[in-house]
């Protein structure tokens, strides 16, 4: 079946839509998902990201925790950090080979990625991009599914069926904010939580239509606590609470975390990797783990797969609150 290539200018915040429009797709689906890959080849290497990426590719057909097998990834959410060190273009150069938007790399599922800090200069003035921030606004015209962008085509939004899914890359702000109580002009948000509100108010509505939302920083402990300001948290608040937010999903921390935040379930994506550990002779990186995400039949399911076996599954109604 042909695909169509598609641009359509919105009115609505003049949001643009774009993407290849897919085949008509079933009513449930499977995602996976990680947080940090931070490729940094000279330091840690990438072994363990590898033997994740292969896992990612031959689990489908296997037993699920939660009843049946799983069935093939629509996608993989990546929350951010996907470098470590801006400063050596070959960890971007090395991660595309391991990610792409269509799934034409050593992961042959489409990714869904945003930016964290790590892809960010330290040294940018606010307002700058990096340029693997320019990079993602280039693949984000390559997207699986059609994905809905904001005026810079940097933070975007696509459906999977009756669900509505955002990438803020690095957290929901308007403005930059300190880090470890010093100026931090380049952590700049990009006006995230501006596109958060249009987004929803456009696209999701009054319709209750269950939403996940994903970035990069964290919502407890230290990933709230050297991040974010009081009144960024409450204009996400507010900009979330008319909606059905099923998930709010994160990474920065490089582990596995379940936990709620203003009541709503949020989960922290961990990193694909270990990094070795020189001090005791380790020389490669091991697995770490994904997230596995079903949704259908009004449910949403959710374990994360670990070389060990299956950690933390569990379940949730999408009913609205």
């Amino acid at each position: 079946m042909l695909r169509t290539w598609r641009l359509v200018m919105l009115m609505a915040g003049a949001v643009a839509l774009w993407g290849f429009q897919p085949a008509a797709a079933p009513a449930s689906f499977t995602f996976f998902a990680i947080g940090d890959t931070q490729i940094n080849l000279a330091k840690w290497g990438a072994a363990g990201t590898e033997a994740t990426i292969a896992a990612m590719n031959t689990l489908p057909g296997k037993p699920f925790p939660l009843g049946g097998v799983v069935d093939e990834p629509r996608g993989v959410l990546i929350a951010g950090d996907l470098v470590d060190d801006t400063a050596e273009p070959k960890n971007w150069a090395f991660y595309k080979t391991l990610f792409h938007p269509r799934g034409n790399a050593k992961l042959r599922f489409p990714v869904f990625e945003g930016a964290g800090n790590h892809d960010i200069s330290t040294g940018a003035k606010f307002g700058d991009w990096s340029y693997i921030q320019t990079e993602l606004i280039a693949r984000n015209r390559e997207r699986a599914a059609p994905v809905w962008v904001d005026a810079n085509g940097y933070h975007y939004s696509w459906d999977w069926d009756q669900t509505h899914i955002v990438c803020l890359n690095i957290f929901p702000g308007r403005e930059w904010r300190q880090v470890y109580d010093r100026d931090a002009p380049w952590n700049d948000p990009k006006a995230a939580i501006d596109f958060l509100k249009s987004d929803l108010a456009a696209r999701v509505g009054t319709s209750g239509r269950p939403v996940i939302v994903y970035w990069h920083y964290g919502l407890r402990g230290w990933g709230l606590e050297k991040w974010w300001l009081p009144e960024d948290l409450a204009r996400l608040k507010a900009t979330l609470a008319p909606y059905n937010i099923a998930l709010l999903l994160h990474g920065h921390e490089h582990r596995y975390e379940r936990y709620t935040w203003e009541g709503y379930d949020v989960v922290m994506a961990p990193s694909p990797q270990f990094d070795p550990d020189r001090a005791k002779g380790e020389q490669e990186g091991r697995p770490k783990g994904f997230l596995v995400t079903r949704i259908g039949n009004g449910m949403l399911e959710m374990a994360n797969w670990t070389p060990q076996g299956w950690d933390d599954p569990w379940k949730k109604s999408l009913a609205k609150r």
